[in-house]
């Protein structure tokens, strides 16, 4: 199993050009901008499930034990992950569908040009993220929200790499990540006319609850709430594996992913955080531009 932690890469992308100004008839308010969103296994909403012979999938138990009926979604999650956080921040109530699920009904596509799709897929990863910025531009992305890599020596998959303790070679690869992610972006907003965007440093929001967990109400930072052996982190998530009884009070939901109150906690900085965790604009303001 390979030793990274999925809460990194999320690009979540609003295609300005794209679509109607369509009107909520309910409101009589704009509606809500479409969104795009690219990333891995701490955004896929089901993508994996579709898949033929994927053995990235969450589409069995535990995972989405706190969904209606504690139905399994795909979300690598005991409920809605960033992306569905994220969305709900933008006006909707949860992410936008799996590309292969709309790609699977008649006119699905066409539909989901009006609201977003999602693209994350579990296990996927970017080997040249200027060569896709620049493509999506080219087809008429102009706001941006990029999502940098946190602490993945923290997980408790790569603690086991260090006696429990997280494991600093790879904390020192995300942190190096990040600052060469803030100068491209710098330097390509500068570049492409009308180009926005808005950075989360997910690494210093996730060491900053590692090391001081109470003000934002949990408890346990370094355990798996679900998993086997050692930090739950020996094993998956599955329906034989132990099951924390709060889940709310743990950071972490398998070996590498965040429990859905960990990622409710980093949608809402990254939407409305302050500069020290997202810049040069938090998301709020990155949708509020024209």
């Amino acid at each position: 199993m390979e030793k990274i932690c999925h809460f990194s890469l999320l690009i979540v992308l609003s295609l300005s050009t794209f679509g109607p100004n369509l009107v909520n008839a309910d409101a009589q308010q704009p509606a809500p901008p479409p969104i795009f969103i690219l990333g891995d296994s701490t955004a896929d909403v089901g993508t994996n499930s579709y898949i033929p012979d994927c053995n990235a999938t969450a589409n069995f138990p535990h995972n989405g034990i706190d969904f209606v009926h504690s139905r399994p979604t795909g979300r690598f999650s005991n409920g809605l992950n960033s992306a569905d956080h994220l969305a709900r921040l933008f006006g909707y109530n949860s992410s936008p569908p799996p590309f292969l699920f709309l790609h699977s009904l008649k006119y699905g596509l066409q539909l989901g040009i009006y609201r977003g799709v999602n693209f994350a897929s579990g296990g996927s990863g970017l080997l040249d993220e200027t060569g896709l910025q620049l493509t999506l531009y080219s087809l008429g992305a102009r706001k941006f929200g990029i999502i940098s890599v946190p602490p993945v020596g923290c997980c408790p998959a790569n603690r086991l790499l260090n006696a429990t303790k997280c494991f600093e070679p790879m904390n020192d690869f995300a942190r190096c990540f990040h600052s060469a992610l803030d100068k491209l972006m710098c330097n390509l907003s500068s570049e492409l006319h009308g180009m926005k965007y808005a950075l989360g440093d997910t690494y210093k929001m996730t060491i900053d609850v590692i090391d001081n967990p109470r003000p934002f109400h949990f408890s346990n930072v370094d355990t798996a709430c679900c998993g086997h052996g050692t930090l739950n982190a020996e094993g998956i998530c599955n329906a034989t594996a132990n099951l924390c009884s709060d889940r709310r009070k743990f950071v972490f939901w398998d070996l590498f992913h965040p429990t859905q109150a960990a990622a409710q906690l980093a949608a809402t900085t990254l939407y409305g955080g302050p500069t020290q965790y997202v810049s040069p604009i938090n998301f709020a303001q990155l949708a509020a531009e024209n």
